[in-house]
């Protein structure tokens, strides 16, 4: 009899998650309904709080803290974050489409502001300060709107919903350009783990995406070498790559190109669902100093696309040279 009810509220839990019309969507490729209460309704939180377990929230010696939509407190350092719903704003982000190519265009503002420089999260995503105070910025580099993040004893993450099926587009490809790294960061080492940049994918594992999600990171260290595999025994669905490692190419605008997919592959040993979110995040709350990079859109794309938009030569061949370009 209990087994019967138990099963019971599993099979009740799981129609009241299908009938939302964004959860079909997101799982399984199904239109949102019109005028259907989920077309105005708030944003759901089950996809924004995937983020939440990045990495574990710890004291100071530790893994990195997690890139969460939740408030860290003392009883997530002990017992991991909290899950609760991120604030609801009066307007609800875009979420990125597909172009004509099919490509999926993860813009670093929605909105481009009238004036230049200005601070504060960029239209279309929602930052998490995770320990002191995040320094953001939109500004003009280089004949390029980009995004400037800087941290000083802190860590932060910005983030938003994106719905990409790896299968179509499993190719990523951003710029970005570091200004100074974190001194002394080392990605292999937990009492050691800030970098001036990080770039998060998420993929979301139903039925429990809140806690069971898988996360590619890929990095800009300031000293494990390219190409290492990061795998945290206290986070094991978080599994990073360090893409650029030290100083040599600081202050350059640097192209990159991942295959998301075959990197996940690699990772956790399956095939990916879809992704559903992205994150960019910079910390410097291990070493204590100063660290600051500029970010360009992320654009998702499928191989036969080619190029995925960007013209900058000089980030390109670079790339290319030195073997990170996928093919």
């Amino acid at each position: 009899m209990v087994a019967g009810c138990g099963a019971l509220v599993i099979l009740i839990a799981i129609a009241l998650f299908l009938s939302s019309a964004r959860h079909r969507r997101f799982y399984f490729g199904r239109g949102e309904e019109r005028g259907g209460a989920d077309v105005a309704a708030p944003r759901e939180p089950a996809r924004a709080a995937t983020i939440d377990r990045v990495h574990a929230v710890t004291p100071a010696v530790g893994p990195k803290p997690a890139m969460a939509a939740t408030t860290p407190s003392a009883s997530s350092v002990a017992h991991g974050p909290e899950l609760s719903p991120p604030d609801v704003r009066a307007t609800r982000p875009r979420t990125p489409s597909p172009d004509a190519d099919g490509r999926i265009r993860v813009p670093i503002t929605d909105d481009i502001p009238a004036l230049l420089p200005e601070s504060g999260p960029p239209a279309g995503w929602e930052l998490k300060e995770l320990a002191g105070q995040a320094m953001i910025a939109l500004v003009r580099d280089e004949e390029r709107v980009a995004l400037q993040v800087r941290t000083d004893r802190a860590s932060f993450v910005l983030y938003r919903d994106v719905v990409v099926d790896l299968r179509q587009q499993p190719m990523l490809e951003w710029q970005w350009k570091a200004a100074r790294l974190p001194v002394g960061g080392d990605a292999r080492s937990p009492a050691a783990d800030d970098q001036a940049a990080q770039i998060y994918v998420v993929v979301p594992r139903w039925p429990f995406p809140r806690v069971n999600s898988h996360v590619v990171g890929y990095l800009w260290d300031s000293s494990a070498p390219v190409g290492m595999r990061i795998v945290r025994p206290d986070a094991p669905n978080v599994r990073s790559i360090v893409v650029e490692s030290g100083p040599e190419r600081v202050g350059a605008w640097i192209r990159e190109r991942r295959n998301v997919h075959a990197d996940y592959v690699e990772l956790f040993g399956q095939k990916p669902g879809r992704v559903g979110m992205v994150g960019i995040m910079s910390d410097t709350n291990h070493t204590g100093g100063p660290a600051e990079a500029f970010l360009d859109d992320l654009v998702f794309f499928g191989r036969s696309a080619g190029n995925a938009g960007f013209s900058n030569l000089y980030a390109k061949i670079p790339a290319i040279l030195r073997g990170n370009h996928e093919p």
